[in-house]
């Protein structure tokens, strides 16, 4: 119903929002786009009998003329943007919707990492800002010594707010950064060192410096024999000869160590500001092994230290535990003490150290008794194990074979006889439960070059003459002879 009151539009007359004709100079947004739609315009049916007329009937003013042609007139400027990019003809018209929403994503994850960007140079900005000014509020304090395995310990006095302030802990050399504006108590902390104090005014802004030297002497020292090292409680400060340029003032004990000796302990008081020397003596003598013959191996603490003739200088001082080794030879297993500043040696006959020939213990193990009922004689009288002269009574030849014969032997007893030019020995004879028996030898080249021992014999001299070498034949008796004879060549003389 029209409202009579109201003065007409400047452009158009009022028309009744029921009655109002359609839009037709624009046509109609295509499928795909459907923008939303007007308000329902009030009919008579609906508008309230007692008010006067919606407001949309009156005249629009100023801005709100416009809001109803500008969304269409900015849809149509879309679809024909849309258009000429995704024509209607073309195949890439179906996918458009979804490059057009990959796009809004796009741009918004760009306007969120932007947005982001700018809020973290922001932050870092204040950041910066608050670390300079706390640095401006705060100081800086660098310790540095003559000790540089020294720790910092920096705590601050304490006041009536702070009755208890923390220490402040670090390296020398590096800063200590934020302390609060004030006076601070230092200690140096260092293995083996009084601590070392000193008392620092800290001021805000600055960096400040200070030096506190522990008090030190030092302390020149020496070893006989060289080259030992030297240690302060577990710590290694070098080796002999050394000089130490820092130790703290007072009764210091050091160690000194050489390899496979025992450690010597000094005990030697340091005086601040003088270098004092001391020489430390590590216990020890001379070592001196002799072999007959030569060239044997020698073993100290089971290490090889040479062949023989042979002479150590500066071995430790106490008991040694020396291996001799020779081919041909049994291993010898001696010791020796070495006292401080004497000389020990070893004369050893390799020989000597071979099982002694006993001929009653060789009986024992091989005789056969005499059995007059018996027909044949004893088993092996030929073959491998068969004598020299076929006889065969008494002694069992396997058993001499397999546990004596072709063995070193030493042997002592009285020269009966001797030829030079063979040099063949005859010992006298003797006799034990079994049998009576009689040893000969044959000298070796080197044995019959000896001066002292061959020359008397030469000359008929009755002696007794140790020596060692190879049993070659044990052999019975042709009758009426009870003598068995034991053989032994290269022989070589005992000393």
């Amino acid at each position: 119903m029209e409202n009579k009151d109201s003065p007409p539009s400047r452009n158009k007359p009022a028309l009744n929002p029921a009655t109002a004709p359609v839009p037709t100079a624009k046509p109609a947004p295509p499928a795909t786009f459907k923008p939303a739609p007007a308000a329902p315009a009030p009919t008579q049916a609906t508008a309230p009998a007692a008010r006067p007329a919606a407001p949309a009937a009156q005249p629009a003013k100023g801005p709100a003329t416009a809001k109803p042609e500008a969304a269409p007139d900015a849809m149509a400027k879309v679809k024909a943007f849309y258009d000429r990019v995704f024509p209607v003809d073309s195949p890439q018209r179906k996918s458009g919707p979804f490059i057009v929403i990959a796009v809004v994503i796009i741009v918004l994850l760009l306007a969120k990492c932007a947005v982001s960007s700018v809020g973290e140079k922001i932050s870092a900005a204040t950041q910066v800002r608050a670390e300079e000014k706390r640095i401006q509020s705060t100081g800086v304090l660098v310790v540095k010594s003559n000790w540089p395995e020294a720790t910092v310990e920096a705590t601050p006095s304490a006041t009536t707010d702070h009755p208890a302030p923390e220490s402040v802990k670090g390296v020398l050399g590096q800063p200590l950064p934020r302390l609060a504006p004030g006076k601070y108590a230092v200690t140096l902390h260092a293995d083996g060192w009084p601590d070392a104090h000193s008392e620092v005014d800290v001021p805000a802004g600055q960096q400040t410096e200070v030096t506190i030297n522990f008090k030190s002497g030092s302390l020149r020292l020496d070893s006989d024999p060289t080259g030992a090292t030297v240690k302060l409680g577990n710590a290694v400060l070098g080796k002999t000869p050394l000089v130490i340029p820092r130790l703290p003032p007072g009764p210091c004990a050091l160690s000194f160590e050489y390899p496979s000796w025992p450690a010597v302990s000094l005990k030697v008081a340091v005086t601040e500001n003088v270098e004092s020397a001391e020489t430390v003596r590590l216990p020890h003598g001379s070592l001196t092994v002799e072999t007959f013959p030569a060239g044997a191996t020698v073993l100290v603490g089971g290490k090889n230290v040479g062949k023989t003739p042979l002479t150590l200088e500066n071995v430790p001082a106490g008991e040694k535990k020396i291996k001799v080794q020779a081919a041909d030879y049994p291993a010898l297993d001696v010791k020796a003490v070495v006292e401080d500043r004497g000389e020990a040696k070893l004369s050893l006959q390799l020989g000597a150290y071979f099982p002694a020939l006993d001929p009653e213990a060789l009986f024992r193990g091989i005789w056969v008794p005499d059995d007059p009922n018996r027909i044949a004689p004893p088993d092996d009288t030929t073959g491998p194990y068969q004598s020299q002269n076929g006889i065969v009574k008494n002694l069992n030849r396997k058993r001499l074979h397999q546990s004596w014969l072709n063995k070193r032997y030493h042997f002592s007893a009285v020269v009966k006889a001797y030829d030079a030019a063979s040099g063949k020995l005859e010992f006298v004879e003797q006799e034990n439960a079994f049998s009576k028996y009689r040893v000969t030898a044959v000298l070796t080249p080197e044995a019959r070059k000896d001066p002292a021992l061959v020359a008397p014999l030469a000359k008929g001299a009755t002696r007794t003459l140790s020596l060692y070498g190879l049993l070659t034949a044990v052999e019975e008796p042709r009758w009426p002879s009870k003598v068995i004879r034991f053989e032994i060549s290269a022989a070589d003389l005992l000393h």
